[in-house]
């Protein structure tokens, strides 16, 4: 075959140098017009190709052992799929069935445009079409379902060249085998497969695969769902060509070998596929997250402890609905990876009355008391000891704002142990190590966790951020929760199974081992939970609950050294909770995930990291300090190796019996009712506690609040001398008064003996 053009060649080498010169420039110039159109072709804006590429793909979404939990649908439920490899038999298939020449074509078929051409007008009619694959690729990209005329026709041929000189062939048969549409809202053979057969694409028979293929000719007239006939009529006419070539017979001898029965059978096998669509609102959050140009994810959840977990919530709710509990939401967690496993944000996705639709693992609801553990942890990083001893009295805070806190029982405990104070989950301990660290630190502290939300939203909540009055998420608490079984890692969370994950660190993986001592220790909850019977478990467990917004929100968490669960429990629509629904009922449900999560995998049976540095020690119950003989309540707590530890002075014996002297301000709390035992005023200096200085006050306005409370501690005397803007009066012990209110600025200052306080505080008209 090259004889001639060698021949030629030589020829024009060989002749004159007029004639050569000639010759050369004739193909120099004929090399420089291909070249031209080349690049013309080649870099000629075409916005219609630009969006063609980026429009977005269905994603299939699997959870960690390989189950289908979705695939996103598109536009007008449209599904996209987007295979991770089109078999090469698959794209023989296709090539043969639209375009035999495509791999000999720069985009024109010439041949069948003549062929086309000819019998058109022989018989007076269109009777036969001549548009290549990738001709065909060209309408899909500039006009989807548009009439066709000869201009479009002309613009398709130019946009085919276009593509040619712009991809290989292989790129533009996947483009065109991913974009075919088959109806039934399916688009591209991966799809079709799924839709038709419930299959994936390189699971089909070779029937299946020519079934396939003749659907996008007219997919009403061809789909095997409503006319099998029809498709299978045609799909054995296709195969039959197949067989009838002999070269492509002998390169697929398999696919050539169909017959009527595998027809048969691939029509039987025929049936809409049901989309699966678990974990709705997990996976809107993830694929807000993802590249829609990514074909499938392999999720790290697990299906089967997610139904557990949407089975219960839906349960539960149901359980307590006339209490106006109507949704709830979870997720859980592996600590060592910060894997996610399970996430249900509400009790029905499609319940509208209730807002199903809103996640409430993302969703901000105030969080209460669940807050506290990272306060404390705070408070130990920064001075504070386990065997501490705060004052659970009445105390106020503030400025122009008064804030006076409570517990949820409305009941003061006098001085309480460090560690009773966080697993009782008290108020005023909580708002004291708050006004000790102060707010906007362990603001700082709480974005260093995660905890976003909290940056708009701390200021405004003051020293109510101690008991959780900014809006935070349910995934933000179990992400922050989870640091402290990991000794104070913090990671950050991940929906991809397998994915390398760093962390940071927080906390001192020793504070984070003494607060999982105070979370799991079930006698340090009694004062506030009894015998708390929701947080029993068979293995070492950490809990932490909280209720806010009278019970509109109401969140529990639990952990163990595997794996962290959040249960929150409430309403979207703003109603409060009614009856007894504290938060006992997420309690219940997270230590009954930990449960499942133990028995599926036992080998998370792990106590939690003892502190390093620290020794258990007995010491006094009430004071905190080493025990004497004369105390009598004596419990184990940490301390650490250098902290120097006085023996007790609360207690002392007196006539055989043990006696107790509280400091001075525990003097609201011991004298409210009666007690066993003596204040020692003179262990503190003289100073007035209520008001505050800067205090600001309203007027009454005829409410019947026209005095303001004053309480004074500390002194060696037990006369206070009083002088309030210059009216004089004394007071004896307890040095606890009223003081007529007074629009302006007040001066109060107190004396006694040697020792005075001045303050000055603000009634506004």
């Amino acid at each position: 075959m090259l004889k001639k053009p060698l021949a030629w060649i030589r020829q024009v080498f060989n002749s004159q140098n007029s004639t050569r010169i000639k010759i050369i420039n004739i193909l120099g110039t004929i090399i420089c017009a291909f070249v031209l159109i080349w690049l013309i072709l080649r870099f000629l804006p075409y916005p219609q190709l630009r969006q063609f590429q980026a429009r977005p793909y269905s994603v299939r979404y699997y959870d960690r052992y390989g189950m289908l939990l979705q695939i996103t649908p598109l536009n007008d439920g449209l599904r996209r799929e987007k295979p991770q490899e089109i078999p090469k038999h698959v794209k023989d298939i296709f090539v043969f069935a639209e375009d035999k020449r495509f791999y000999r074509h720069i985009g024109i078929d010439v041949f069948a445009l003549v062929r086309a051409v000819s019998q058109n007008i022989t018989m007076g009619r269109r009777v036969s079409g001549a548009s290549t694959i990738t001709m065909q690729l060209a309408r899909i990209i500039s006009q989807p379902g548009s009439r066709q005329t000869p201009g479009s026709k002309m613009a398709e041929m130019f946009n085919a060249m276009r593509l040619e000189a712009r991809f290989s062939k292989n790129e533009i048969l996947e483009m065109y085998i991913n974009s075919l549409p088959f109806g039934f809202s399916a688009e591209g053979a991966a799809s079709a497969a799924r839709t038709f057969f419930s299959g994936e694409l390189d699971m089909l028979s070779g029937a299946q695969l020519f079934c396939l293929a003749v659907i996008p000719r007219r997919p009403a007239f061809y789909n095997p769902l409503e006319n099998p006939a029809n498709c299978a009529a045609a799909a054995a006419g296709l195969q039959k060509r197949l067989k009838d070539n002999k070269k492509l017979a002998k390169k697929w001898p398999l696919l050539a070998q169909i017959d009527e029965r595998d027809f048969q059978f691939a029509l039987d096998s025929s049936r809409r596929f049901q989309y699966p669509f678990e974990m709705p609102h997990f996976i809107r959050f993830v694929d807000s997250q993802v590249n829609s140009g990514i074909g499938e994810i392999h999720l790290s959840v697990d299906l089967a402890l997610q139904r557990y977990l949407e089975n219960e919530i839906a349960g539960n709710v149901a359980m307590f609905y006339r209490s106006r509990l109507n949704n709830a939401s979870a997720i859980v967690i592996d600590n060592e990876s910060g894997e996610i496993l399970a996430w249900v944000g509400s009790a029905d996705f499609f319940n509208t009355e209730t807002a199903g639709q809103v996640d409430g693992v993302l969703a901000l609801n105030q969080p209460g008391s669940i807050m506290k553990p990272f306060l404390y942890a705070m408070a130990l990083q920064n001075g504070f000891y386990p065997s501490d001893v705060i004052a659970d009295v009445p105390m106020t805070f503030g400025d122009t704002e008064i804030y006076f806190p409570q517990n949820f029982n409305n009941r003061f405990n006098g001085p309480i142990l460090f560690r009773a104070s966080l697993a009782s989950s008290l108020n005023i301990p909580a708002v004291y190590l708050l006004y000790r660290l102060g707010v906007r630190n362990y603001t700082l502290n709480l974005l260093s966790l995660g905890f976003d939300s909290v940056e708009k939203s701390a200021d405004d909540a003051g020293l109510g951020l101690a008991l959780g009055n900014s809006p935070v998420s349910l995934m933000e608490l179990v992400r922050g929760f989870s640091v402290f079984p990991r000794d104070g890692v913090y990671l950050p969370l991940t929906f991809e199974q397998g994915k390398e994950n760093k962390g940071r660190q927080v906390y001192t993986a020793n504070t984070s081992r003494i607060i999982c001592s105070f979370l799991s220790d079930s006698s340090a909850r009694v004062l506030a939970f009894g015998q708390g019977r929701n947080f029993r478990t068979s293995f070492p467990a950490i809990f932490k609950t909280g209720t806010a917004n009278q019970y509109q929100s109401i969140v529990a968490l639990g952990a163990t050294m595997k794996y962290t669960a959040g249960v929150w429990m409430g309403n979207f629509t703003g109603e409060t909770v009614m009856d007894r629904t504290g938060s006992s009922i997420p309690a219940a449900l997270v230590r009954n995930t930990l449960n499942v999560l133990h028995e599926a995998h036992s080998g998370f049976l792990l106590d939690f990291n003892t502190p390093d540095d620290w020794h258990i020690r007995r010491i006094c119950a009430v004071s905190g300090m080493e025990p004497s003989d004369a105390c009598l309540s004596i419990v184990n707590e940490y301390i650490h190796q250098n902290e120097d530890k006085r023996t007790c002075t609360w207690h002392r014996i007196v006539n055989g019996r043990s006696e107790t002297t509280y400091p001075a301000e525990y003097q609201s709390w011991f004298t409210v009712s009666v007690r066993q035992g003596s204040l020692d005023h003179s262990s503190r200096p003289l100073e007035i506690i209520n008001p505050r200085e800067g205090f600001v006050y309203l007027s009454s306005r005829g409410i019947g609040m026209d005095e303001i409370p004053v309480e004074v501690i500390g002194g060696g005397g037990d006369i206070l001398h009083v002088t309030h803007n210059g009216e004089i009066f004394n007071v004896s012990r307890p040095f606890v008064f009223l003081l007529t209110r007074k629009t302006g600025t007040n001066v109060l200052n107190v004396r006694n003996e040697d020792e005075e306080h001045t303050i000055v505080f603000t009634v506004e008209p």
